[in-house]
């Protein structure tokens, strides 16, 4: 007995190490997975999602062919199902620099099918593939751009104003990517959902403002190649008046709608323009081409394209500043390309601001008891109509607005 005993020991000590190697596995595996399920979730979650929506490598007609038979693009797995039935954009991980440049050969692909018979055809074919949607409208649209930093705490008088006009918008939002983690994929969203561009932290004053507006505009000429007005709007904006007006107004013309003045007797402008160092911005933007103005904007179709096509200004504009305070880009760079690539073609902003009683250096922002009829139709009949938005205007106005919906968009 004593020596089946001991010839057991043996035994039941190989297993006794052999279940907790298993354990010790098993524990490995679990945390392996919840690590990275964490990542995923907490981290990465967009950037995950956009693996499964990478484009080809590169970008040519021959992408845009009838191809029935096939399934070249990752937007047809069935993880994709639910964004594609909603419209939702199709995500990336394309860098800055990689965006631009497809938003620029996609560009250069319609351009080249002018005047061609199979023009409506392979503009159909591109609308289905960039959006991983059906066919839709061909109408004309506007794409609105929303530069965030806080959220959409206005989103329900946008529903509103957004209602019943389906074929003629597309919606884009940058916000923090802390922000689009929390709240990027929430299908409560509404017409928001889906709408979120990869984006990428921005401060005032910095370059990384422009980089976030060119990185809005390339998604905006990338997604939709009926997008032909771009408007640039904040998450304290408000329309003013309603969809058909302001669509109808940018039909009459074929200008843009931004600020671009010139004041070469204002020693805040020299300062501006010196703010990189009294000769950086030679020779590509002298004193007589910097242009002055508001951010907002809506722009022309061409002039989205200079934006992302350009190669003169845009590296003069982002070079660090020696006075912080002094380098506003988002106030010069579009205003500046836009007037000087063509002249005479900038009609003012369309989103009203009052700088009165203005505190460090931003706009004054309106309240619940100053948000009155009085004042939004002060807005709305300014300069015969000029303004569509108008900001800024506090969270806590909302409920006020929403019960003058019908003077906002009358």
């Amino acid at each position: 007995m004593k020596g089946d005993l001991e010839s057991g020991q043996p035994t039941a000590g190989l297993w006794r190490r052999s279940a907790a190697g298993g354990r010790n596995v098993a524990l490995l595996l679990t945390a392996t997975v919840l690590c990275a399920l964490w990542l995923i979730v907490d981290q990465g979650l967009p950037s995950q999602l956009q693996m499964f929506t990478s484009a080809p490598a590169t970008l040519s007609i021959d992408h845009f062919a009838d191809r029935d038979n096939t399934r070249p693009w990752p937007c047809d797995y069935a993880v994709q199902k639910s964004v594609r039935e909603r419209g939702a954009m199709m995500l990336h991980s394309w860098s800055d620099e990689e965006l631009i440049k497809r938003a620029a050969r996609a560009e250069d692909i319609l351009e080249g099918l002018n005047n061609s018979t199979e023009a409506s055809r392979v503009l159909l074919k591109i609308q289905s593939v960039l959006r991983c949607k059906p066919n839709g409208s061909q109408n004309p649209k506007i794409a609105f751009m929303f530069l965030i930093s806080t959220g959409l705490p206005l989103a329900p008088v946008w529903e509103k104003f957004f209602q019943g006009n389906e074929d003629l918008y597309n919606i884009y939002i940058h916000g923090k990517p802390d922000w689009l983690r929390r709240v990027g994929f929430d299908v409560g969203m509404g017409v928001f959902w889906g709408r979120v561009v990869p984006s990428a932290s921005t401060q005032r004053l910095a370059p990384n403002i422009v980089e976030a507006e060119r990185r809005l505009l390339a998604n905006a000429l990338l997604d939709d190649p009926n997008n032909e007005w771009f408007a640039l709007l904040s998450e304290s904006c408000i329309p003013i008046q309603n969809f058909h007006y302001i669509y109808g107004k940018m039909n009459e013309t074929s200008n843009s709608r931004i600020d671009s003045g010139y004041f070469p007797h204002s020693g805040l402008a020299m300062t501006r323009w010196k703010a990189r160092g009294d000769t950086a911005m030679l020779p590509e933007v002298p004193f007589s081409a910097f242009r002055f103005g508001s951010q907002w904007f809506i722009i022309r179709r061409r002039h989205a394209v200079a934006v992302i096509r350009d190669r003169k200004y845009w590296p003069k504009f982002r070079l660090p500043c020696r006075r912080l305070e002094a380098c506003v880009p988002d106030e010069h760079y579009i205003q500046t390309l836009i007037d000087n690539v063509d002249e005479g073609s900038c009609h003012g902003s369309p989103t009203f601001i009052s700088w009165n009683g203005t505190t460090g250096g931003h706009p004054h922002s309106f309240g619940v008891d100053e948000t009155t009829p009085h004042l939004i139709e002060a807005m709305k009949t300014q300069q015969e109509g000029r303004y569509f938005f108008a900001r800024k205007f506090k969270p806590e106005a909302l409920n006020t607005l929403l019960n003058m919906t019908d003077l906002l968009f009358r």
